[in-house]
Protein backbone atom coordinates (compact mmCIF):
# COMPACT_ATOMS: atom_id res chain seq x y z
CA UNK A 1 0.00 0.00 0.00
CA UNK A 2 2.64 2.38 1.00
CA UNK A 3 4.51 1.34 -2.43
CA UNK A 4 0.77 2.50 -4.86
CA UNK A 5 0.98 5.96 -2.26
CA UNK A 6 4.25 6.70 -3.54
CA UNK A 7 3.28 6.32 -6.98
CA UNK A 8 0.30 7.71 -7.05
CA UNK A 9 2.11 10.83 -5.04
CA UNK A 10 4.46 11.18 -7.63
CA UNK A 11 1.92 11.06 -10.80
CA UNK A 12 0.12 13.79 -9.27
CA UNK A 13 3.53 15.65 -8.78
CA UNK A 14 3.72 14.70 -12.55
CA UNK A 15 0.47 16.39 -13.72
CA UNK A 16 1.04 19.11 -12.05
CA UNK A 17 4.25 20.12 -13.55
CA UNK A 18 3.81 19.34 -16.82
CA UNK A 19 3.45 21.78 -19.47
CA UNK A 20 0.34 21.56 -21.97
CA UNK A 21 1.89 20.31 -25.35
CA UNK A 22 1.31 23.58 -28.17
CA UNK A 23 0.65 21.50 -30.92
CA UNK A 24 -2.83 20.86 -29.00
CA UNK A 25 -4.24 24.21 -27.87
CA UNK A 26 -7.53 23.04 -28.05
CA UNK A 27 -6.76 20.96 -24.80
CA UNK A 28 -5.36 24.63 -23.22
CA UNK A 29 -8.46 26.80 -21.81
CA UNK A 30 -5.91 29.76 -20.96
CA UNK A 31 -4.78 29.44 -24.88
CA UNK A 32 -8.28 29.09 -25.97
CA UNK A 33 -9.45 32.31 -24.32
CA UNK A 34 -6.32 33.81 -25.04
CA UNK A 35 -7.01 33.51 -28.53
CA UNK A 36 -10.88 34.55 -28.57
CA UNK A 37 -9.59 37.77 -27.40
CA UNK A 38 -7.07 38.08 -29.62
CA UNK A 39 -9.60 37.24 -32.31
CA UNK A 40 -11.81 40.03 -31.25
CA UNK A 41 -8.89 42.68 -30.78
CA UNK A 42 -7.74 41.82 -34.65
CA UNK A 43 -11.48 42.07 -35.54
CA UNK A 44 -12.32 45.02 -33.98
CA UNK A 45 -9.07 46.68 -35.48
CA UNK A 46 -10.01 46.25 -38.83
CA UNK A 47 -9.45 42.93 -40.38
CA UNK A 48 -12.05 40.94 -41.95
CA UNK A 49 -13.81 38.41 -39.42
CA UNK A 50 -13.07 35.58 -42.52
CA UNK A 51 -9.75 36.23 -42.98
CA UNK A 52 -9.04 36.14 -38.93
CA UNK A 53 -10.76 33.08 -38.30
CA UNK A 54 -9.54 31.70 -41.51
CA UNK A 55 -6.00 32.08 -40.74
CA UNK A 56 -6.50 31.83 -36.56
CA UNK A 57 -8.47 28.70 -36.92
CA UNK A 58 -5.41 26.99 -39.01
CA UNK A 59 -2.41 28.02 -35.92
CA UNK A 60 -0.38 25.30 -34.61
CA UNK A 61 1.82 26.58 -32.03
CA UNK A 62 5.64 26.00 -32.29
CA UNK A 63 8.06 24.23 -29.64
CA UNK A 64 10.52 25.26 -32.29
CA UNK A 65 9.71 28.46 -32.29
CA UNK A 66 9.40 29.08 -28.20
CA UNK A 67 12.82 26.98 -27.97
CA UNK A 68 14.40 29.42 -30.38
CA UNK A 69 13.10 32.07 -28.85
CA UNK A 70 14.79 30.65 -24.99
CA UNK A 71 18.21 29.98 -26.70
CA UNK A 72 20.59 32.05 -25.49
CA UNK A 73 24.12 32.37 -27.25
CA UNK A 74 26.92 30.45 -25.08
CA UNK A 75 29.77 33.44 -26.23
CA UNK A 76 29.84 36.61 -27.75
CA UNK A 77 31.93 36.83 -30.34
CA UNK A 78 33.80 39.84 -31.04
CA UNK A 79 33.33 41.79 -34.21
CA UNK A 80 36.05 40.71 -35.75
CA UNK A 81 35.11 37.25 -35.69
CA UNK A 82 31.54 37.99 -36.84
CA UNK A 83 32.92 40.49 -39.72
CA UNK A 84 35.35 37.45 -40.94
CA UNK A 85 31.88 35.35 -40.88
CA UNK A 86 29.54 37.45 -42.34
CA UNK A 87 32.01 39.39 -45.08
CA UNK A 88 33.80 36.27 -46.84
CA UNK A 89 34.51 36.15 -50.32
CA UNK A 90 31.33 34.42 -51.45
CA UNK A 91 28.95 36.52 -49.70
CA UNK A 92 30.95 39.49 -51.88
CA UNK A 93 31.20 37.55 -54.97
CA UNK A 94 27.94 36.78 -55.03
CA UNK A 95 26.51 40.57 -54.41
CA UNK A 96 29.09 41.96 -57.11
CA UNK A 97 27.07 39.03 -59.63
CA UNK A 98 23.72 40.25 -58.54
CA UNK A 99 24.85 43.74 -58.68
CA UNK A 100 25.36 43.18 -62.59
CA UNK A 101 22.52 41.10 -63.15
CA UNK A 102 19.98 43.84 -61.96
CA UNK A 103 22.50 47.06 -62.14
CA UNK A 104 19.42 48.72 -64.83
CA UNK A 105 16.59 48.09 -62.33
CA UNK A 106 19.08 49.04 -59.20
CA UNK A 107 20.06 52.22 -60.93
CA UNK A 108 16.49 53.32 -61.79
CA UNK A 109 15.58 52.44 -58.04
CA UNK A 110 18.40 53.96 -56.31
CA UNK A 111 18.17 56.65 -58.43
CA UNK A 112 13.97 57.14 -57.28
CA UNK A 113 14.68 57.10 -53.68
CA UNK A 114 18.43 58.03 -53.09
CA UNK A 115 20.20 55.23 -52.11
CA UNK A 116 23.41 53.52 -53.74
CA UNK A 117 22.70 49.88 -55.75
CA UNK A 118 25.61 48.19 -53.72
CA UNK A 119 23.94 49.31 -50.33
CA UNK A 120 20.71 48.18 -51.56
CA UNK A 121 22.32 44.57 -52.42
CA UNK A 122 24.48 44.85 -49.24
CA UNK A 123 21.06 44.82 -47.07
CA UNK A 124 19.65 42.35 -49.07
CA UNK A 125 22.86 39.96 -48.96
CA UNK A 126 23.11 40.81 -44.99
CA UNK A 127 18.92 39.95 -44.32
CA UNK A 128 18.92 36.80 -46.45
CA UNK A 129 21.77 36.01 -48.34
CA UNK A 130 20.34 37.99 -51.41
CA UNK A 131 16.85 35.51 -51.18
CA UNK A 132 19.05 31.74 -50.59
CA UNK A 133 17.46 32.27 -46.50
CA UNK A 134 14.91 33.97 -45.99
CA UNK A 135 13.31 31.38 -43.69
CA UNK A 136 10.74 28.94 -44.19
CA UNK A 137 8.51 29.23 -40.84
CA UNK A 138 4.55 30.14 -41.20
CA UNK A 139 4.63 33.49 -39.57
CA UNK A 140 1.00 33.32 -38.23
CA UNK A 141 2.02 30.13 -36.53
CA UNK A 142 5.41 32.17 -35.69
CA UNK A 143 3.89 35.18 -34.47
CA UNK A 144 1.08 32.84 -32.54
CA UNK A 145 3.54 30.77 -30.87
CA UNK A 146 5.26 34.10 -29.90
CA UNK A 147 2.42 36.22 -28.35
CA UNK A 148 1.06 33.40 -26.37
CA UNK A 149 4.24 32.71 -24.43
CA UNK A 150 7.04 34.28 -26.23
CA UNK A 151 9.29 36.29 -24.29
CA UNK A 152 8.03 39.50 -25.90
CA UNK A 153 4.64 39.01 -26.05
CA UNK A 154 2.71 42.42 -26.19
CA UNK A 155 5.72 43.02 -29.29
CA UNK A 156 4.62 39.62 -31.27
CA UNK A 157 1.21 40.26 -30.37
CA UNK A 158 0.62 43.57 -32.24
CA UNK A 159 3.01 42.29 -34.79
CA UNK A 160 1.11 39.21 -35.31
CA UNK A 161 -2.22 41.48 -35.92
CA UNK A 162 -0.25 43.40 -39.01
CA UNK A 163 0.33 40.29 -40.61
CA UNK A 164 -3.67 39.17 -40.12
CA UNK A 165 -3.90 42.53 -41.69
CA UNK A 166 -1.35 41.57 -44.80
CA UNK A 167 -3.24 38.39 -45.20
CA UNK A 168 -6.65 40.54 -45.32
CA UNK A 169 -5.03 43.50 -47.93
CA UNK A 170 -2.79 41.44 -50.03
CA UNK A 171 -5.40 38.49 -50.30
CA UNK A 172 -3.21 35.68 -50.05
CA UNK A 173 -3.75 32.34 -47.93
CA UNK A 174 -1.54 32.03 -44.36
CA UNK A 175 0.53 29.34 -45.97
CA UNK A 176 2.22 31.49 -48.44
CA UNK A 177 3.56 34.05 -45.44
CA UNK A 178 6.64 32.14 -45.24
CA UNK A 179 9.71 33.70 -42.51
CA UNK A 180 12.01 33.42 -39.76
CA UNK A 181 10.85 31.66 -36.39
CA UNK A 182 10.72 35.54 -35.14
CA UNK A 183 8.31 36.34 -37.68
CA UNK A 184 10.85 38.35 -39.88
CA UNK A 185 9.11 38.15 -43.62
CA UNK A 186 10.92 37.22 -46.98
CA UNK A 187 13.89 38.55 -49.05
CA UNK A 188 13.90 41.76 -47.25
CA UNK A 189 13.09 39.96 -44.04
CA UNK A 190 10.37 42.25 -42.78
CA UNK A 191 8.41 42.22 -39.79
CA UNK A 192 4.79 42.39 -40.31
CA UNK A 193 4.98 46.22 -39.39
CA UNK A 194 7.51 46.97 -41.45
CA UNK A 195 5.96 45.49 -44.51
CA UNK A 196 2.57 47.49 -44.22
CA UNK A 197 4.82 50.92 -43.62
CA UNK A 198 7.77 50.56 -46.50
CA UNK A 199 7.33 47.65 -48.43
CA UNK A 200 6.82 48.41 -52.32
CA UNK A 201 4.43 47.27 -55.32
CA UNK A 202 7.21 48.48 -57.63
CA UNK A 203 6.00 45.57 -60.11
CA UNK A 204 2.72 47.06 -60.41
CA UNK A 205 0.98 43.92 -60.40
CA UNK A 206 -1.06 44.60 -57.36
CA UNK A 207 1.14 42.86 -54.67
CA UNK A 208 4.17 43.73 -52.96
CA UNK A 209 6.18 40.85 -52.89
CA UNK A 210 9.18 40.46 -51.14
CA UNK A 211 9.40 37.05 -51.18
CA UNK A 212 9.68 36.22 -55.13
CA UNK A 213 9.56 39.27 -57.25
CA UNK A 214 13.38 41.09 -57.28
CA UNK A 215 12.14 44.50 -58.37
CA UNK A 216 9.53 44.92 -55.20
CA UNK A 217 12.60 43.56 -53.26
CA UNK A 218 14.87 46.47 -54.46
CA UNK A 219 12.39 48.71 -53.99
CA UNK A 220 11.06 47.92 -50.58
CA UNK A 221 14.56 47.66 -49.26
CA UNK A 222 15.27 51.32 -50.61
CA UNK A 223 12.16 52.86 -49.66
CA UNK A 224 12.81 51.29 -46.06
CA UNK A 225 16.55 53.11 -45.71
CA UNK A 226 15.42 56.22 -47.03
CA UNK A 227 12.61 56.69 -44.99
CA UNK A 228 15.27 56.35 -42.42
CA UNK A 229 17.34 58.89 -43.53
CA UNK A 230 20.00 57.24 -45.50
CA UNK A 231 21.30 60.66 -48.22
CA UNK A 232 22.75 59.44 -51.35
CA UNK A 233 25.24 62.17 -51.30
CA UNK A 234 27.22 60.55 -48.77
CA UNK A 235 28.90 57.13 -47.76
CA UNK A 236 28.27 55.25 -44.29
CA UNK A 237 31.53 55.70 -42.66
CA UNK A 238 35.45 54.75 -43.54
CA UNK A 239 37.61 52.35 -41.44
CA UNK A 240 40.49 54.41 -39.78
CA UNK A 241 43.67 54.53 -37.88
CA UNK A 242 44.30 56.77 -34.76
CA UNK A 243 47.69 58.11 -34.65
CA UNK A 244 47.21 58.74 -31.13
CA UNK A 245 45.37 58.11 -28.34
CA UNK A 246 41.72 59.27 -28.39
CA UNK A 247 40.08 59.92 -25.10
CA UNK A 248 37.37 57.46 -24.30
CA UNK A 249 34.82 60.32 -23.43
CA UNK A 250 34.99 60.90 -27.51
CA UNK A 251 34.14 57.43 -28.87
CA UNK A 252 30.52 56.40 -29.78
CA UNK A 253 27.68 57.34 -31.46
CA UNK A 254 26.89 60.28 -28.69
CA UNK A 255 29.88 62.52 -29.56
CA UNK A 256 30.23 64.00 -33.21
CA UNK A 257 33.12 65.99 -34.73
CA UNK A 258 34.03 67.24 -37.84
CA UNK A 259 36.39 65.36 -40.11
CA UNK A 260 38.98 68.16 -39.36
CA UNK A 261 38.67 67.95 -35.97
CA UNK A 262 39.23 64.05 -36.17
CA UNK A 263 42.39 64.81 -38.07
CA UNK A 264 43.34 67.47 -35.96
CA UNK A 265 43.03 64.52 -33.18
CA UNK A 266 45.54 62.09 -35.14
CA UNK A 267 42.79 60.23 -37.10
CA UNK A 268 43.59 58.78 -40.11
CA UNK A 269 42.28 56.94 -43.19
CA UNK A 270 43.87 53.46 -43.64
CA UNK A 271 47.36 53.67 -44.87
CA UNK A 272 47.98 56.71 -43.19
CA UNK A 273 46.09 58.69 -45.83
CA UNK A 274 44.32 62.30 -44.46
CA UNK A 275 40.75 62.05 -44.32
CA UNK A 276 38.69 63.42 -47.15
CA UNK A 277 38.75 67.41 -47.22
CA UNK A 278 34.51 67.40 -45.78
CA UNK A 279 31.90 69.82 -44.26
CA UNK A 280 30.95 66.51 -42.61
CA UNK A 281 30.59 65.56 -38.70
CA UNK A 282 31.49 61.80 -37.98
CA UNK A 283 31.58 59.81 -34.70
CA UNK A 284 34.34 57.52 -33.91
CA UNK A 285 33.34 53.51 -32.92
CA UNK A 286 35.47 51.09 -31.59
CA UNK A 287 33.07 47.70 -31.93
CA UNK A 288 35.89 45.89 -30.19
CA UNK A 289 36.78 48.13 -27.37
CA UNK A 290 40.48 50.14 -27.49
CA UNK A 291 42.41 47.28 -29.13
CA UNK A 292 39.99 46.50 -32.26
CA UNK A 293 39.79 48.36 -35.60
CA UNK A 294 38.29 51.41 -35.38
CA UNK A 295 35.64 53.48 -37.78
CA UNK A 296 34.28 57.00 -38.85
CA UNK A 297 31.04 57.15 -39.12
CA UNK A 298 28.25 59.42 -40.71
CA UNK A 299 24.59 59.78 -40.93
CA UNK A 300 24.10 57.48 -43.16
CA UNK A 301 25.03 54.68 -40.45
CA UNK A 302 22.38 55.79 -37.88
CA UNK A 303 19.88 55.05 -40.68
CA UNK A 304 21.29 51.58 -40.50
CA UNK A 305 21.40 51.24 -36.95
CA UNK A 306 17.58 52.52 -37.14
CA UNK A 307 17.19 49.14 -39.61
CA UNK A 308 19.04 47.10 -37.10
CA UNK A 309 20.19 48.44 -33.88
CA UNK A 310 23.44 46.14 -33.94
CA UNK A 311 26.93 48.22 -34.41
CA UNK A 312 28.15 44.77 -36.14
CA UNK A 313 24.94 44.85 -38.57
CA UNK A 314 25.55 48.21 -39.52
CA UNK A 315 29.39 48.08 -39.90
CA UNK A 316 29.13 45.07 -41.68
CA UNK A 317 26.44 46.47 -44.51
CA UNK A 318 28.64 49.41 -45.19
CA UNK A 319 32.04 47.38 -45.06
CA UNK A 320 29.81 44.74 -47.76
CA UNK A 321 28.59 47.45 -50.04
CA UNK A 322 31.98 48.73 -50.38
CA UNK A 323 33.44 45.52 -51.38
CA UNK A 324 30.66 45.06 -54.02
CA UNK A 325 31.25 48.34 -55.17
Amino acid sequence: MAEIKRLLFIVFLIALTARPALADPTENLSYNVWLEDLTQEAITSGVSSATVHGALSEVVLDDEVIALDQKQPETTITFDVYARRILNAQKVERGQMMLEKYGDRLDEIGNRYGVQPEVIVALWGMESSYGRNSGDFNVINSLATLAYEGRRAAFFRKELIDALRILDQEHIPSSSLRGSWAGAMGQCQFMPSTYLKYAVDEGGDGKRDIWENPNDIFASIANYIAAEGWHSDQTWGREVELTSDIAADQIGLDHQHTLAEWSQMGVRSLGGHNLPDKPLEASLIEPDGADGRSFLVYDNFRALMRWNRSTYFATSVGLLADRIK
